[in-house]
């Protein structure tokens, strides 16, 4: 793994934990920040007390998604856009049935994105030469894998890839669903997080980091 991708970012996460004086704690990522949550447990995995993974990436002997298929075939990257109409295609790709919302208001967030597009390009051609199986092998830490069935960027196959490499780990597939089951499906997500972190039967008061 590169010293410049998901590893650097799950470093980071390290030294906010230690100046924050935590202990352990329940790391959660979507995508790519599932792909940083999962090289974090791997590098401390005596620190993570349970992983929640949304359609992480870095999995790369799975299924080819979409995504993936259209760039091989020399395609533009359906995630990176161009100009503001690009963002609403952006949102419906990661989707499958997005939120109505009002033009303008994606035109904002749209001109927000435009101004990283090369941040952008950079931060994905680190992370997508990561591969994180061989580092999670084996990880014994509880995780809950949720993927969401219609998941055009990564394949929902994916999901029992990973749940194969992990002994501890359960699997949830979001039916009807797209690349970002906690926005598209809020509260079924949050259901399904609860009942997991009720079933570890852990002491209270514990620190939960997004990724």
């Amino acid at each position: 793994m590169s010293n410049s991708g998901a590893l650097a970012q799950a470093e980071h996460l390290h030294a906010l934990k230690l100046v924050l004086g935590i202990s352990q704690l329940h790391v959660g990522g979507n995508s790519m920040g599932g792909q940083i949550a999962l090289t974090y447990a791997a590098r401390f995995p005596s620190e993570v007390i349970s992983l929640w993974l949304l359609d992480p990436a870095g999995v790369s002997s799975a299924p080819k998604g979409e995504m993936m298929t259209i760039i091989e075939r020399g395609g533009r990257n359906p995630l990176l856009i161009q100009n503001e109409d690009d963002f609403a295609q952006v949102m419906k790709f990661l989707m499958n049935k997005p939120p109505l919302v009002p033009r303008p208001m994606l035109n904002v967030l749209a001109r927000i994105r435009l101004k990283n597009v090369k941040l952008e390009q950079e931060i994905l051609r680190q992370f997508s030469s990561d591969s994180v199986e061989k580092m999670v092998t084996g990880l014994s830490v509880p995780t809950m894998i949720v993927w969401g069935e219609m998941d055009r960027v990564f394949n929902v196959a994916t999901a029992e890839v990973l749940h194969k490499l992990m002994p501890k780990s359960q699997v949830v597939i979001v039916p009807d669903t797209g690349h970002v089951p906690m926005m598209e499906r809020p509260e079924q997500s949050a259901e399904a997080y609860l009942r997991f972190r009720k079933s570890l039967d852990i002491p209270p008061k514990m620190e939960f980091v997004p990724s």
